[in-house]
């Protein structure tokens, strides 16, 4: 039997160097330990059980398996989030589009919120969590991607209503009542998804693919988006790294108003979003 140190060794030896803190994580993960505790005691030995473990997880990342669905969980806005292949895997990009909505949020009281293709329910569950008073639905048209969510808002103690469905379809008795309109829906083209890397083609490619141009699922919203949110309402979609304009020139061409573009932390177009007139 091996000690820490040597398997984390070969375990860099398999994966790259440069993937060295996966093999770390996924070792504490075997051994439900911190990564602090974890080199600091890299001289004892694991059980053969451990051991075997440890390598079959290895050998699975190996195969661009994701290190989240490894894992079982990712963060997001400071939740533990379950994550299976059943649904996209939340990104610390996508946190701006919940950092903004819950800066929309704020002169509202009460606020009634939905989010579409939902997915693990992470921007949601975030909304839930940081605004109490918040009535947040959320929807997906995976029976399977709402199982997780529905999961992650119990374990969170949040408070979302789930509804399955394609996208606004299950939500028509809302119309004309909500205060924010959110989602991240799939947005990749045809032709990104014939170069997209290993690991990111194991996530629900329902959750991917946008259509051919990508913007399939904008213009849907944007259409609807009237329709669906009250009078000073807003809608706010994160979008892909060249979508920015034209999902911008999408909002302002159904009608709304105060349409605004925020870049996500490497300087790249990520989030849009857009006020219904008051009347």
């Amino acid at each position: 039997m091996m000690n820490g140190k040597e398997l984390l060794q070969w375990a860099s030896d398999e994966l790259g160097s440069e993937q060295r803190l996966e093999a770390e994580l996924l070792l504490c993960h075997v051994l439900n330990t911190s990564r602090a505790l974890l080199l600091a005691h890299d001289a004892d030995e694991l059980t053969a059980q451990q051991e075997k473990i440890f390598r079959q997880l290895i050998l699975r990342r190996k195969q661009d398996e994701p290190l989240q669905y490894l894992l079982g969980t990712t963060s997001f806005m400071g939740l533990d989030l379950k994550v299976t292949p059943a649904v996209l895997i939340p990104r610390f990009d996508t946190e701006r589009l919940a950092e903004q909505a819950l800066k929309l949020l704020e002169p509202i009281q009460q606020p009634k919120v939905l989010d579409v293709c939902t997915g693990s329910g992470a921007i949601a569950l975030s909304i839930s969590h940081y605004r109490k008073d918040a009535v947040v639905w959320a929807g997906d048209l995976s029976v399977e991607a709402l199982a997780v969510a529905a999961e992650n808002n119990q374990q969170c103690g949040t408070q979302v209503t789930f509804r399955q469905g394609n996208l606004l379809e299950p939500f028509t008795d809302l119309a004309g009542q909500l205060d924010l309109l959110a989602s991240n829906p799939p947005y990749i083209t045809s032709q990104e998804m014939a170069e997209l890397p290993g690991d990111v083609l194991q996530e629900p490619r329902l959750a991917l693919w946008g259509g051919k141009d990508g913007l399939y699922f904008y213009r849907k919203l944007a259409a609807a988006a009237q329709t669906m949110l009250r009078p000073g309402g807003w809608i706010i979609l994160e979008v892909g790294y060249q979508q920015g304009q034209d999902v911008q020139q999408l909002l302002t061409d159904a009608g709304l108003e105060q349409v605004g573009l925020l870049q996500d932390w490497q300087g790249l177009d990520r989030v849009v979003y857009g006020q219904n007139p008051i009347e």
